[in-house]
């Protein structure tokens, strides 16, 4: 979004000296890094507010720039305790699995699988963390995967992996998706056939085009195989969180 204000800027404006050129670039990206920390701030108060006195979940949690942020944490608390999960897949190992492990340490009857390629941050995650007996890590290698002429990071045997399992919550991630032009495509192979009949699906950093064209390539495949769904951009903070339901699940398009 930020880079299409930029070019519609560039457009308009007839700008000659390159110092005020300048300085109009770095004004415009100072300007959205303060709507950026603005939003991640009320979804912060938003978050807190929403998990006082809350059943299952009052742990800490550190969301650093590395991690989800709190439009994430806020949009993945309320799909749980709102919608009650049974079956998860998790792309991508860190603070959300802290989030949803609370909620599958009380509710004893969910599974929760995971996938992450780095062994010693699995290590290092299970010893710090009380991990719900119902939750399984699966170490699924990264790997370059070309598509459409370009290379993605992807994770190893994840078609194999997960063939035939159906989720009514999917949460992605993972893997690390900067700077690629197709970004976080796994889901693509297990789709639509891994999903439960209402659904949810959460990607994260849907702001960066990689994520992008992996949603309009998710979304086709649904059409095609006539699957009725809603979807929401709502959540921006220091990144934006995608939201895709089964059309029963709607309002959590707008919550």
């Amino acid at each position: 979004m930020f880079n299409n204000r930029l070019k519609e800027f560039e457009k308009n404006l007839n700008i000659y000296n390159h110092e005020e050129h300048d300085n109009h670039i770095r004004i415009l990206q100072s300007l959205d890094v303060i709507r950026k920390n603005s939003d991640e701030l009320v979804f912060a108060n938003i978050f807190h507010d929403t998990i006082k006195n809350s059943k299952w979940f009052n742990i800490p949690l550190s969301l650093s720039s590395g991690a989800i942020g709190y439009n994430m944490a806020y949009i993945l608390y309320r799909t749980l305790d709102d919608i009650k999960p049974k079956k998860i897949l998790e792309l991508g190992l860190g603070q959300s699995t802290k989030i949803i492990n609370e909620y599958a340490n009380y509710f004893k009857e969910v599974t929760h699988d995971i996938v992450e390629h780095d062994k010693n941050w699995i290590s290092f995650f299970e010893k710090s963390t009380d991990m719900s007996e119902m939750h399984k890590i699966h170490l699924l290698s990264n790997y370059k995967k070309s598509y459409n002429n370009t290379q993605l990071n992807a994770y190893e045997n994840f078609k194999k992996e997960f063939d035939g399992m159906k989720f009514d919550l999917i949460v992605i991630d993972g893997p690390v998706g900067v700077d690629q032009e197709y970004s976080r495509m796994d889901i693509l192979d297990i789709l639509p056939q891994c999903l439960e009949k209402s659904f949810v699906i959460l990607l994260d950093d849907c702001e960066r085009i990689g994520e992008q064209r992996t949603i309009e390539l998710i979304e086709n495949k649904l059409n095609e195989n006539n699957i009725e769904f809603k979807c929401g951009y709502q959540y921006r903070g220091r990144t934006n969180v995608y939201t895709l339901v089964s059309s029963d699940l709607e309002f959590l398009c707008h919550i």
